[in-house]
């Protein structure tokens, strides 16, 4: 197992945001700078922050399914005008999203 013996730029960036979390991006990106990450910007700093927000969103399930999930997935294939319909737009969605 390699070790790791930097701490990579968005680490540093979650740790300055979790230290002062009403700090805004800017702030952030200067204390970076001063850290010796010197290419950090505003942006960049928000692209972390957003990611970590839809992380821990909870939008995505695991798990076994429930009954509700059932229920919903039987909707979908009714507004869908039955299950070949359906599978064919997941199959197109699929591509889509990658």
């Amino acid at each position: 197992m390699i070790k790791r013996t930097k701490q990579t730029k968005a680490d540093a960036i979650r740790e300055l945001m979790a230290a002062t979390p009403d700090a805004s991006p800017a702030v952030i990106a200067e204390a970076m700078k001063k850290r010796g990450f010197k290419d950090t910007t505003p942006q960049y700093v928000s692209t972390i922050k957003s990611m970590d927000k839809r992380k821990s969103s909870g939008t995505t399930r695991r798990g076994e399914l429930t009954a509700d999930d059932l229920l919903a997935a039987k909707d979908f294939v009714r507004q869908m005008g039955g299950k070949a319909r359906a599978v064919e737009a997941l199959n197109n969605l699929e591509k889509l999203v990658g």
